[in-house]
């Protein structure tokens, strides 16, 4: 019960963190300047635990899906 708890709190973290830096329409956009402050993301190690970046290409994600099952 409580890593299901845990687990809603981080959906829900990313999920806020996603909406405050507004939507993204393609995927690079994550990587510039991400909040979270990774010089090179995708080839740190350290920036493989930034929610912003994960929130950010999930949303990319989302809304690619989102859009073409309305096409």
């Amino acid at each position: 019960m409580v890593k299901d708890f845990v687990f809603c709190l981080q959906e829900a973290a990313l999920y806020f963190i996603s909406k405050k830096y507004g939507p993204h329409k393609d995927p690079s956009e994550c990587f510039v300047n991400p909040p979270c402050g990774c010089a090179n993301p995708g080839q740190n190690s350290q920036c493989e635990d930034c929610a912003y970046l994960e929130a950010c290409l999930s949303d990319c994600k989302l809304q690619k899906v989102s859009l073409s099952s309305h096409s």
